[in-house]
């Protein structure tokens, strides 16, 4: 059973320590952000004293209880489960009737007055707007969440899973004792989440938290579509059992549920930061169509506040920090690409037509011109280029949702393979339900990936004649992954396929 604590609140007892520090923020509140937030850093969760992870367990609990106040008032506004259908929701205003596994408790929604209307069903996903909107969003959740901790000082923690990527302690305990000296059940864990990701048994693999080919970008157009893609999306379809779009994390609609997802998107926007950090002038966006765009928020004390992406695009106008982690760029030498979306590609090597995956092991052989594999053979061996290697798969479509994730290899001359990236499934809808595409920029019926091969290729043996071909193998997205574990979670029925592959090479 999936906690109760999103769906009904509980009444517990508050200390005056509480209302002593719920006075105090309340004195704050009135004061400018960069004057509250005071250059303050977000941690890593492993690194939360048992204070600070006291005060964050005391601030979702708080939450939590506010999904029982009157629809329309501000503390209902300040809820738990208000912030979780602002991301998304079931409903037919928003994304439709209830799809997946492991949900039980989780409820449709519809907006019913003006508020819910500006607020709910807003993410981006799929979109230029996919960091930007998700660090407005943070924002006010972290104030909102200040403020029903009565912590001031309470800032966000991430996981930083390219480091350690096994769930954190402090989101898997089943209970911990509060500030009463009560055992009481931990607001920070849900089961419908892999059982060894919860028991601390298992570990999400590298190559699902992986940003190896955002971190090559250098424009935020292809930088935020990649980040979206790995390790974002993969985090999300490798948290559940089944896959996307099952569990509350592999589902849009029902993943601000659990609150691992603030930790994963706190991480997200510090692997963001210091991505814009090699060179943020040059790097941050500058559509101004994107920067004057205006989104709808609550904050802390329930009120509704507009506020354009160009007001709140970096940490220094938000006031916060990122402590150092996992998966940032390794250095400022970084090649230089002009185009502001998807590099253009300047010549096709190998390409492959509609191909459907097997339920097992797939490869599929590429055709490659002779022109192909000279630019291979060149790149390969070192040839002065500005240019890098990218597969492209478009038109990725299924009948029923696979139940896995698929890592990708890229296999040479005498079967040896370097692992390019994984497919994941998070967003994707059925191509037998074309109707229930929900909001523009969440549900989608085809998908596109995108995997920087530059430096697998130079592991690889392609001279001569030899076979070049993609592999693709179902995973779980845990570093256990089985054959075993994968045949019991496979659909047979997902009629799992793509329109077209390429190898192509881009500036």
């Amino acid at each position: 059973m999936l906690t109760h604590r999103f769906v009904s609140g509980t009444h517990r007892r508050l200390s005056f320590r509480f209302w002593f520090r719920l006075l105090l923020f309340a004195l704050i509140l009135p004061l400018a952000p960069a004057t509250v937030h005071a250059q303050t850093q977000r941690k890593s969760v492993t690194d939360l004293t048992a204070t600070e992870l006291m005060s964050l367990r005391r601030g979702v609990a708080h939450m939590m209880d506010r999904n029982s106040a009157p629809r329309g008032s501000a503390d209902f506004r300040r809820s738990w489960i208000y912030w979780a259908n602002m991301h998304d929701h079931f409903g037919r205003d928003c994304a439709g009737a209830i799809v997946g596994t492991g949900m039980g408790g989780v409820q449709t929604w519809i907006a019913s007055n003006a508020d819910e209307t500006a607020t709910w069903c807003r993410c981006e996903h799929g979109t230029v707007q996919f960091l930007t909107w998700h660090r407005m969003f943070l924002w006010y959740f972290e104030r909102v969440l200040q403020e029903a901790a009565g912590d001031p000082s309470l800032r966000l923690p991430y996981w930083d899973y390219e480091t350690d990527a096994q769930l954190p302690a402090a989101y898997r305990d089943a209970t911990y004792v509060n500030e009463q000296g009560q055992t009481v059940p931990n607001p920070l864990r849900v089961s419908a989440r892999r059982p060894s990701l919860n028991n601390g048994t298992g570990h999400l693999s590298s190559i699902v938290t992986s940003t190896a080919t955002a971190m090559t970008d250098t424009t935020f157009g292809p930088f935020n579509s990649d980040l979206e893609q790995s390790p974002h999306n993969n985090v999300h379809c490798a948290m559940v059992p089944g896959s996307c779009p099952n569990g509350l994390m592999g589902s849009v609609p029902a993943s601000a549920l659990d609150p691992i997802f603030y930790a994963h998107h706190t991480n997200i926007d510090r692997l963001y930061e210091c991505w814009l950090q090699v060179d943020e002038p040059g790097r941050l966006p500058s559509n101004p169509t994107q920067l004057n765009t205006v989104f709808t928020f609550v904050d802390a004390d329930g009120s509704t506040v507009k506020r354009r992406v160009r007001d709140m695009l970096t940490t220094t106008q938000l006031g916060y920090t990122y402590a150092a982690g996992g998966g940032c760029p390794p250095g400022l030498a970084q090649v230089s690409r002009a185009a502001e979306n998807r590099p253009v590609p300047e010549q096709v090597l190998a390409s492959v037509g509609p191909t459907r995956l097997d339920p097992t092991v797939t490869a599929v052989p590429l055709a490659m011109s002779a022109q192909g594999r000279q630019a291979l053979a060149a790149q390969r061996q070192g040839a002065p280029t500005s240019s890098r290697i990218y597969v492209t798969i478009e038109g990725l479509q299924y009948d029923e949702a696979p139940g896995v994730l698929y890592n990708v290899f890229l296999r040479g001359a005498g079967e040896k393979r370097e692992q390019i990236g994984v497919i994941n499934f998070f967003g994707l809808a059925s191509s037998r339900s074309a109707d229930h595409t929900g909001r523009a920029g969440h549900l989608r019926t085809r998908g596109s990936f995108w995997f920087d091969i530059t430096d697998a290729v130079k592991q690889l043996d392609i001279s001569g004649d030899a076979p070049l071909s993609l592999v693709f193998e179902p995973t779980t997205g845990l570093s256990d992954s089985s054959p075993e574990t994968v045949a019991r979670e496979m659909n047979p029925q997902a009629n799992v396929r793509f329109e077209s592959a390429r190898l192509v090479t881009a500036r």
